[in-house]
């Protein structure tokens, strides 16, 4: 176990004297500057450099002021759906004719397609994509041919060349952006931030507060993962802010109801780890249309039936999990860079959690498979360790491929692709050795970062309280990690590949909870240990009390 300190971005002296050290330490392997810390509305990045933005948000103003009709295409996971009830919430309240579409997994496949296009009783004047688009190359001919305008909003990393459409939002097209790290609903409320100025210009007022969407805002950029940079935790902050004055979305307080959840103490762990997945798994085994519907409702009734519909759909995500994962196990190569796994039968909206478990526990690189409906093909989806760009790694791979056996896209961290049978052994094979010339023969070893040993007066309650209302953390952002030595009281199976454990605090002799998800251990009483965990305070029908979140875990 590689354990470093975290590296200090600036120096801790610049932030205030006031501050505890600590604090100062924390933040300053965090920002490049204190000014980053605060998170006022007002220091927003502004929109204007962003391509194609101002005709995005003209094209759309004419059809909401024209009353042409709109379509919403949106995508199967969190940030499309909460993208998707954002743009159709703010264009309903500004009077325009507006519908939405998400696509099926299974039927229609990833983003705006000429299957899913189809599927459509009647054609729209006007689409635009949230969170997809930016490789609809055939969809977007085929609108151009039925005469309907395209305006695409997504944020995945892009090609040189661009679908034909009568505007391409997304802030990678250049590279090294400053809102590169937004979200798909992130650059659609950018669009919606552009429109209102537009809308002033026209018409001197805009009848619709943006501010009062950022708890959808705040969920979608926490369930993409995408980097809290300033201006993300600048959204992620006010729409947390939101959830817990009891101003948020009635979809969104009925899944805090529903995962049981308190609102007033809501954190982006709350999101990622209860919120998100109850969203996301309608996504994942049945149509996100569903929780689109959940985020739209318009009275607390339909909202709370929705919510436990919803919920219903992640308990069976949750075994199928655990099922696929126990069994992708099994055919793990224990020396292969890439952690690969296939079966036919395995569902193909899970592939993806696995993929990520297995590179969270194996740290390297994972790709796990399943057969295409049509059974000609196979889709994959694959998850990525710090230093290995898999979405660099995969366009590597298919320039050695036979040409158009297969689609794929994603960024750095997360792709997926769908590649013909007689081509995947042959993908398998390149993306292997072009991981060992870009990377080399060996994973990288992923070293543990930690802010500091925390010092006995402060593991309590009261600091992880401290430390909870600093937020937002996250991806890019990381709550603070502490590294102390423990001896273990008590180890013990939690659920199916958990452990729960108790240490002993070696000075005082003072007990702390704590649990180690998805690893199993059987530690014996008295055994010493050095831990990198994060404090967490866990929340049981209005008790509080303090968990260590382990990371990693070393017996020393």
């Amino acid at each position: 176990m590689k354990v470093v300190s975290y590296p200090k971005r600036c120096a801790p002296e610049r932030f205030p004297k006031d501050w505890h050290a600590l604090v100062r330490a924390i933040y300053a392997a965090r920002v490049d500057n204190p000014e980053e810390v605060a998170k006022p509305l007002r220091a927003l990045l502004p929109p204007d450099s962003v391509p194609d933005i101002e005709k995005a948000a003209q094209r759309l103003l004419t059809a909401i002021v024209q009353r042409e009709s709109i379509l919403i295409f949106g995508d199967y996971d969190v940030d499309g759906a909460t993208a998707t009830a954002l743009c159709v919430s703010v264009i309903e309240q500004l009077g325009g004719k507006v519908d939405y579409f998400i696509p099926n997994r299974q039927r229609h496949g990833y983003g705006l397609t000429v299957r899913g296009l189809k599927t459509l009783s009647t054609l729209p004047a006007l689409v635009i994509t949230v969170d997809n688009g930016i490789r609809s190359f055939e969809a977007a001919e085929w609108l151009q041919a039925h005469n309907v305008a395209l305006v695409i909003t997504d944020h995945h990393q892009t090609d040189t060349t661009l679908p034909r459409a009568q505007a391409v939002v997304n802030p990678n097209r250049q590279e090294h952006h400053y809102l590169g790290n937004l979200s798909g609903v992130g650059v659609a409320f950018y669009v919606l931030l552009m429109l209102r100025r537009l809308w002033y210009q026209q018409f001197g007022n805009f009848p619709v507060d943006l501010n009062s969407y950022l708890d959808l805002v705040a969920l979608g950029t926490v369930a993409d993962k995408v980097p809290l940079d300033r201006n993300n935790r600048i959204l992620v902050a006010h729409g947390i802010a939101r959830m817990r004055t009891g101003q948020s979305n009635l979809g969104i307080q009925a899944l805090i109801a529903v995962s049981n959840q308190t609102p007033e103490m809501m954190t982006t762990r709350d999101i990622d780890f209860s919120l998100a997945p109850i969203l996301n798994a309608v996504g994942r085994l049945s149509e996100m249309s569903e929780g689109v519907a959940l985020l739209l409702s318009a009275d607390w009734q339909t909202a709370c039936d929705n919510a436990q519909y919803l919920e219903r759909f992640n308990r069976s995500r949750k075994a199928l999990t655990n099922e696929m994962e126990r069994q992708a196990a099994l055919q793990i190569n224990p020396d292969a860079v890439i952690a690969s796994a296939y079966q036919a039968d395995w569902h193909e909206g899970i592939i993806g959690i696995v993929a990520a478990r297995l590179s969270q526990t194996l740290a390297r690189p994972a790709l796990v498979a399943t057969q295409s409906d049509d059974g000609l093909g196979i889709k994959g989806s694959m998850r990525s360790i710090a230093g290995v760009d898999i979405h660099r790694l995969l366009i590597a791979a298919v320039a050695d491929l036979p040409s158009d056996c297969i689609q794929f896209g994603g960024h750095a961290m997360a792709a997926g692709f769908t590649v013909l049978k007689e081509c995947y052994p042959l993908l398998l094979t390149a993306l292997k050795q072009h991981f060992e010339r870009q990377i080399g023969a060996r994973v990288p070893e992923q070293p543990l970062y930690f802010d500091a040993e925390l010092p006995i007066d402060l593991l309590q309650l009261s600091w992880a309280h401290f430390l909870e209302n600093l937020e937002p953390w996250g991806a890019g952002f990381p709550p603070p990690q502490f590294c102390n030595r423990f001896i273990v009281a008590d180890c013990r199976a939690l659920g199916a590949g958990h452990t729960r454990l108790v240490l002993r605090e070696p000075i005082n002799g003072q007990l702390f909870d704590a649990t180690w998800f998805f690893h199993k251990e059987d530690l014996p009483s008295g055994t010493a240990v050095k831990v990198v965990y994060q404090l967490e305070i866990n929340r049981f029908f209005g008790d509080e009390r303090l968990n260590l979140l382990i990371n990693a875990l070393e017996i020393v």
